[in-house]
Parts: structure tokens; sequence; C-alpha cells
């Protein structure tokens, strides 16, 4: 069997990481797993660059319908704490770098930014298997849509939007994908409870064959590492309580939730012994917090991950609104508990006082209780790691796909 992950990237965000784990466990499994991204990272011969098999018409072609479609982003502004979107109507010919690969199953992640059109998944021949990391799928443009509820009939009046109108432009897109994908046999995975109830109250997947797979990770690789040696290796104090937090770009994207954090740790005693660790950003932040902070920048490889989890009392995402975040995934299985709102995938993930703590969606109060339970705590790091593995061990997720393949 041969099969091809189609995504936006292999290593980098959220999504990339968690496709470019699943090709490696199929891989590790034997199946024949080759990749095709934007942008590529990674040295993996498996891994193929999109632009690489389009020739030079289908090149020029491929940056007009991008320039059009950040064009139409622009005349569509939207407001300024409004998700990432992408529209995907701008069409090019990648199918026809997929169906040259020669698949018998193509399965789809993160598409957004006009990598893949909507109106190119008819073409592409193989039977299609859709993960979603995020909700962009069902939505009029959002890749987050927050309290609105308006993908499950048909969107416009977009809360998002500076000017939103009941025929805006998100009105227009969820009823082009309704179009596009209506009579398509595609199989949708969610990594979480939480977004497999969306897609089925939505307007556009309801009626699709829909499954829940959780993210796998190596808990070979993201395991419990010795804290002290750990702490070292990031110049960090031996004696004090750690708490972290990070993701993709740091504390720059609000639905990660870190003023909900610096409001929580604010509640705390001036005289704690507690101090902030911060990774995923570029440049270090302004980050007017009460307490000492350790900021160690954006990682880039999976053992100085494992290395600064391990070295973490507790690791804290107060996101609003998430899949089934990696980070928190990669924590545990480094037996570091976690804190979060009881919200999204985060609730799959995080069992209530038993490996971490779930706080009501938005509570601050309830978030700073989470953080000195966990501190009061003695969890064993084995037992949490031991959980993860049990659940989301790479070859036993990669099996799952593997079987859902082998069903179509």
């Amino acid at each position: 069997m041969k099969v091809l992950q189609v995504s936006a990237t292999d290593t980098i965000g959220g999504a990339g990481i968690a496709a470019y784990r699943l090709h490696q466990g199929l891989q590790g499994i034997g199946v024949e797993s080759h990749m095709l991204v934007m942008r590529k990272t990674t040295s993996d011969p498996t891994v193929h660059r999109a632009s690489s098999y389009l020739n030079r018409v289908s090149r020029i072609r491929r940056r007009l319908a991008e320039q059009q479609h950040q064009r139409d982003l622009a005349q569509n502004p939207r407001k300024p704490d409004s998700a990432y979107w992408s529209l995907n109507h701008k069409s090019y010919p990648i199918a026809d770098v997929i169906n040259s690969f020669n698949a018998d199953i193509v399965q789809i992640h993160w598409i957004g930014d006009n990598f893949l059109p909507m109106q190119q998944l008819a073409k592409i021949n193989a039977p299609i298997v859709w993960t979603l990391h995020d909700m962009w799928a069902f939505t009029g443009g959002c890749h987050y849509a927050g309290d609105c509820t308006h993908y499950q009939t048909a969107c416009g009046n977009c809360p998002q939007l500076v000017l939103p109108q009941s025929n805006d432009i998100t009105s227009g897109i969820i009823q082009q994908k309704i179009r596009a994908w209506h009579d398509l046999q595609i199989s949708i995975v969610c990594p979480s409870q939480w977004l497999a109830d969306c897609v089925r109250q939505s307007r556009v997947l309801a009626d699709k064959n829909i499954q829940v797979i959780p993210n796998g990770i190596d808990t070979t690789l993201f395991k419990p590492i010795d804290s002290i040696s750990a702490r070292s290796a990031f110049n960090l104090p031996h004696h004090k309580k750690l708490v972290l937090f990070g993701a993709f770009g740091g504390t720059s994207d609000p639905r990660k939730g870190f003023d909900y954090l610096r409001s929580a740790l604010q509640k705390l005693p001036d005289d704690s012994d507690i101090e902030l660790v911060i990774f995923g950003a570029d440049h270090p932040q302004n980050l007017d917090v009460n307490l000492p902070v350790h900021q160690v920048g954006r990682l880039q490889d999976n053992v100085s991950m494992a290395l600064l989890y391990s070295a973490c009392d507790v690791f804290v995402l107060p996101s609003v609104q998430d899949n089934y975040p990696n980070t928190i995934l990669e924590a545990l299985a480094c037996g570091t508990p976690c804190v979060g709102f009881d919200a999204g995938g985060i609730s799959d993930l995080i069992q209530h006082q038993i490996n971490g703590y779930l706080a009501k969606l938005g509570d601050t109060d309830e978030l700073t209780n989470g953080i000195r339970w966990v501190l009061a705590q003695v969890l064993s790091p084995t037992t949490i790691h031991q959980n993860i593995a049990q659940h989301n061990a790479l070859p036993q997720i990669a099996g799952q796909y593997h079987q859902l393949y082998q069903g179509l």
C-alpha cells in the first residue's frame, strides 16, 4: 500500500508536526508513505516539495492564485483578535501533482494558504482521508470559529470580519465548499472528540464518514528525563518551581491564552518560589508578569523539547479553543503534569486531578488553583508517561490509520 500525505509543511506548526509524525509512524509499521508539502524543512527524501513537480506554466498559475488569494483576504479585513484565515478558492493544478504519485490513499492534513484549493479535491483519483487539525474544512474561512456557530448553517454575518454582512465572503466560501465536496467520498479523521462533534454539526461535512483518531507521538523520545540534568541543560534554577508555557509564536497567538496565564500568575503570593519558562518565540517578548521569567526561544529539535518539558514542574496551556495540542501531548509523554481550560481537545488529554488540572473556561481563579494544586502534588512522571504510551504511541496510532486505509 502506498499513501501520500498532503500537508502545507512537514515540521512547521502543530499540524505539520503531527502529519510528519504519522508519516514516520506509517513507515515504521511497513507502509510506504510519502509527503507532499508546500514548505519543506527536513532533509527526508520521502518528503517532496510540490513546486518541484509543477511545470513552468503551473508554477505561474500557482503564484497568480496565491496573489489573488492574498488580495481577497486583504479586501475583507478582520478584527485584530480574529483567528487565522484561508480561503483556498483560487485554483491551480496541484491535483495533477498528487495523482502523479499513484498513491492508493491520499491523506490530507493542513492545506491552508491556498496550498490545496477546494475545487482540486474532486480531481484526486485515490480515496481521500482528511485529518482535520482545526475547523477550517467546514467554516467560511476561519481556522477557529470561537463562540460562533454560523458554520452549522451557512455562515455570513461573520463576527471576525470588520464589516460583517449576511452575504459576506464567508457565505460564499461555505457555499463553494458545499458544492465542491457534496458528492465526494471523503473519510474525516478528527484527533479530538470536540472537533468530531463540531464536524457532525456542520453544514459542509456532517454527512461524511467521521472517525476519531488521536495524534501519535514517539514515546521512546518523549519520555521523563532527570529534571536536574534537564535544568542544567537550559541553565534553569534547580530549587525553584518552574511553570512552563509555550506555543508556535510564543505568546503572540491570543487563542493560546497567555493573557489568562498572566492573570492567574498575578494571583500567586509575592513570596512564592515560582518562576516562569517560555518557549516558542523567535525573539524575547515583553511579558509584563510579576515573576522571574526564562525565555528559551524557539527550539528546533525534539530532544531539546523533551529536556525542557522534563525540566519543568507543570506545563500550562490555557487555550480558549484548541483541537489536540501537541504541546500538552508532548509534556504528558515526558511525565510533566498539565493545566488548561476544559475546552476542545485539551479535555481529551488532561485527566482532572490525575495527570493535571482542568479549569473552567476563562476562569483565571480556577487556573491559579490548578497551578497550585499540581505544584502541591507528588505526581509520578512514569505513570503519566505510561498513560500516553498506552493511548498515543506512534505505532498504535499508525496502525489505526492503516486499518482505516484497508477499509477503503
